[in-house]
C-alpha cells in the first residue's frame, strides 16, 4: 500500500511537469506566432504610408508620411526571421524614405515621391520573400 502511495505522487509529479511543459509550448508557439503576425503589420504600415507619401499634397505632408514610414520599418529591422537578403533591402528603403523626408522638407516633391515609390519597391520585395 506504501508503494502505491509513492508511485502516485510520483506519478502526479511527472504529470503536473509534464502539464507544464505543454502549456510552456504553447505560450512559446503564441508568442512566435504574434511576433510574426506584428514583423507583418509592421511591413504592411511601412509600405501603407510610403504610398500615402506618393499621393500627398506637399512635401511637409511627404516627410511626415515617410517617418512614420521609417518608424514602422524600424520594427520590422528588430524582427528576429527576416534574411540578412530582406535586411538589405530594408536598409534601402530606410534610405530612401530618408531622401523622401528631406526632399519633402526642400519642397522637391517630385523627388520625395520618386524616394518613396523606390521604398515601397523595397517593402515589396521583403514581402515577396517571406
Amino acid at each position: 500500500m506504501f508503494e502505491n502511495n509513492v508511485m502516485s505522487s510520483k506519478s502526479k509529479i511527472y504529470f503536473k511537469n509534464q502539464q507544464d511543459l505543454l502549456y510552456s509550448s504553447i505560450i512559446i508557439i503564441i508568442t512566435l506566432a504574434l511576433s510574426a503576425c506584428m514583423a507583418e503589420n509592421h511591413l504592411h504600415q511601412a509600405i501603407r504610408y510610403s504610398e500615402a507619401s506618393i499621393i500627398a499634397d506637399d512635401g511637409a505632408t511627404i516627410a511626415r508620411h515617410s517617418t512614420t514610414a521609417i518608424s514602422h520599418a524600424l520594427s520590422v529591422q528588430d524582427q528576429e526571421y527576416i534574411s540578412s537578403a530582406n535586411r538589405i533591402h530594408l536598409a534601402m528603403a530606410i534610405v530612401s524614405l530618408e531622401k523622401a523626408i528631406e526632399n519633402g522638407y526642400y519642397d522637391n516633391d517630385d523627388s520625395a515621391r520618386n524616394a518613396a515609390r523606390i521604398a515601397i519597391a523595397h517593402f515589396k520585395e521583403i514581402k515577396r520573400n517571406n
